[in-house]
């Protein structure tokens, strides 16, 4: 009996089934068996006669012997047939051994049923006693072919399954060398390279494989141990590609006698959760480094606002105690810390659930100082809604409340200082005032007298006195009556100095119109037309303001007393800020260059013989206006008439106010 080899065509890729000869011999034996069991029946049928009554002695005897060598026939083709069936039985499980060793499952089924020959089919007899000697071996093959068609179905199920499937799988041999590794794996959705690039490689010599974080020495040692891998993270290098990460886990493969014969093993990948990893890694590391750096802390409390978790930073600052405050509540820890009005109010926003900022706390642990801290904080509310306390940030505002209390303390001392040098000069104004007034009294009255002599020689020797000593009389009364007017315009800069400013807002338009009826008469070519805009109101005090009009309207009345049509206006600046206002004419004007000196005291642009006064009236209105934080500036021409503009800085309001009035709310007190 010989062994032949059936062409791998015929069978699944990679597999070489071996079998006997007696799969062709197989029918011509049933032939033979055929042939016998039919010559035996007509032997038969031609002795039996020779039995019945009345045959010879000899005829029955020769009958017998040939009925007996038959069966002795009969018998020896029987035995040798069941021998030669047990020996292909044998050798179709000797092979069936080899493959199953080998891992050729469906193999060694093929080979068991092409090693066993089927049951002859004879007559009823022959069948019948086949069917006695090969019984074994008939279920035998029977069996091994319905377990190749099972297998079959099963294995083309396991293999759609791994084509889906995202895992491959690789074995390697003694020396840890890849020797069989999933055909798909140059599949994107597999590992992406070609089984070539690990083919023959030991797992730390595969040219796409990066070292794993804890190098491969360890990684070499545990597999030297024939432990098993469980989540190896290697990253895998593709070329003209991004690199992809994959996760190995594999065990040891032994043999039946226990021997070590390699691994096998799984392999995923796992890029988008290993990405995923880092970046979250990444993000917990910043906001670590960003606590660690910060002075800002986080805090967390239980549903009974019992302290559960807090920052660092924290722990510094409450020092020992900052295990004893896991499980208090801060009233609780620093009753000092705060009003009991103000911890009342913090403890109705927690029980209302509302969230808080800006509450400040003093804490003083032992053995230091105090420090003062600003939390702020908002409810937390479990997947199903339900409150379970409150988290938030605390802060150490130390610094700044020390910064203000200098700052309060500062304020306070330049305060004392401003009322000292106030009271001072309040002082020193009064003194001032007092001594102008003494001095105009006592300039008055020499004045008076001089210009009371000179009227009374006036009347009493004016027809006895020459011309030049008439002009000598006349030009002494002049003196007199101007020296007069400066010590009045003295006293009322003494005054706009000292006046105490009171503002309030005034109807500029009507004291405008009050002073214009005031002013002295003058001799002039023709009457002056005053142009008031209505609705010129200022916050200002009224008595300057006053003296302010009366100084800059009279200017203008007296510069244009020689023109023809004189038009003096007094309205809005509307090419200024809001609150500005402006008095022009169209006098004789002033030279620009001569500017600087148009506010200075006792400073005349014009001759005083022709236009009469003290020099000290814009003086006054400059003085005025700056004491209302305000500016005041001049243009004019020669011939052209000039223009006088001021305005008064804006009213001092409260920021909080005014907060309060552009948001449209009334001022409140809100706790934070």
């Amino acid at each position: 009996m010989t062994e032949i080899n059936v062409p791998t065509a015929q069978l699944p890729v990679g597999q070489e089934v071996v079998v006997h000869e007696q799969v062709r011999v197989a029918p011509e034996r049933r032939w033979a068996y055929a042939a016998v069991m039919a010559v035996d029946a007509l032997v038969v049928a031609a002795v039996v006669p020779m039995w019945w009554p009345g045959a010879t002695s000899d005829a029955a005897w020769l009958g017998t012997v040939a009925v007996l060598a038959l069966a002795l026939t009969t018998a020896w083709l029987m035995l040798r047939a069941v021998s030669e069936s047990s020996a292909a039985a044998r050798a179709a499980l000797d092979r069936f051994s080899r493959r199953i060793r080998a891992g050729d499952v469906s193999g060694a089924l093929r080979a068991v049923g092409a090693g066993l020959a089927p049951v002859p089919a004879a007559g009823a007899e022959g069948e019948s006693v086949v069917a006695e000697a090969w019984p074994a071996v008939s279920r035998f093959g029977s069996t091994a072919r319905e377990l190749e068609l099972a297998l079959g179905e099963r294995e083309q199920r396991w293999q759609a399954r791994m084509r889906l499937s995202a895992d491959w799988h690789w074995e390697t041999d003694a020396d840890l060398r890849f020797t069989w590794v999933s055909q798909d794996l140059a599949s994107l959705v597999k590992l992406g390279v070609q089984p070539s690039d690990l083919l023959g490689h030991r797992i730390d010599a595969v040219p796409v494989f990066e070292p794993p974080a804890e190098g491969w020495a360890a990684l070499n040692q545990r597999l030297a141990e024939h432990k098993p891998v469980r989540e190896l993270l290697l990253e895998v290098r593709r070329a003209g590609r991004m690199s992809v990460w994959v996760a190995l886990n594999a065990r040891a493969h032994r043999d039946e006698q226990g021997r070590f014969t390699g691994y096998e093993g799984v392999g995923r990948d796992i890029t988008e959760q290993h990405l995923a990893f880092v970046r979250l890694a990444e993000s917990e590391r910043r906001h670590a480094l960003m606590a660690e750096l910060s002075v800002d802390w986080y805090w967390q409390t239980d549903a009974e606002h019992r302290l559960e978790q807090f920052g660092p930073v924290a722990r510094d600052l409450l020092g020992e105690r900052a295990n004893e405050a896991i499980g208090q509540t801060r009233w609780a820890l620093h009753p000092e810390g705060a009003t009991a009005e103000e911890w009342a109010a913090h403890r109705a926003d927690l029980d209302a659930r509302r969230p808080f900022r800006g509450f400040e706390y003093a804490e003083r642990p032992p053995g230091r100082s105090r420090h003062w801290v600003s939390i702020g904080g908002q409810p937390r509310l479990n997947a199903r809604g339900e409150f379970i306390g409150y988290h938030g940030v605390g802060s150490d505002i130390t610094l700044r409340k020390r910064a203000e209390r200098m700052v309060l303390g500062r304020n306070k001392m330049l305060e004392r200082l401003v009322a000292e040098r106030t009271a001072e000069l309040e002082h020193t104004n009064r003194d001032l005032e007092a001594f102008s007034r003494q001095l105009a009294h006592e300039l008055r009255t020499p004045i008076g007298q001089v210009a009371g002599l000179a009227d009374l020689l006036k009347s009493r020797a004016w027809e006895r006195l020459a011309d030049d000593e008439r002009e000598w009389l006349r030009l002494q009364a002049q003196a007199a009556r101007d020296m007069s007017e400066t010590v009045t315009a003295l006293l009322e800069l003494a005054h706009s100095a000292s006046t105490a400013l009171e503002r309030e807002p005034v109807d500029l338009s009507a004291l405008a119109r009050s002073v214009i009826e005031e002013l002295p008469a003058l001799e002039r070519k023709a009457a002056v037309e005053w142009v008031i805009a209505p609705g010129l109101n200022a916050d200002c005090s009224a008595a300057l303001a006053r003296v302010a009009l009366a100084n800059l309207l009279g200017n203008a009345a007296k510069f244009t007393r020689d023109v023809a049509t004189p038009r003096i206006e007094f309205g809005r600046d509307d090419s200024a800020e809001a609150g500005g206002f402006v008095i022009s004419d169209n006098g004789v004007g002033f030279d620009p260059g001569h500017l600087e000196k148009l506010f200075l005291p006792f400073a005349r642009l014009h001759d005083s013989e022709q236009f009469h006064g003290t020099g000290l009236g814009l003086s006054i209105v400059r003085r005025i206006v700056e004491r209302h934080g305000g500016t005041v500036a001049a243009a004019g021409e020669p011939g052209r008439g000039a223009r006088f503009a001021f305005r008064f800085s804006p009213p001092r309001v409260d920021p909080v106010s005014v907060l309060d009035s552009s948001l449209g709310e009334q001022p409140s007190n809100v706790t934070a």
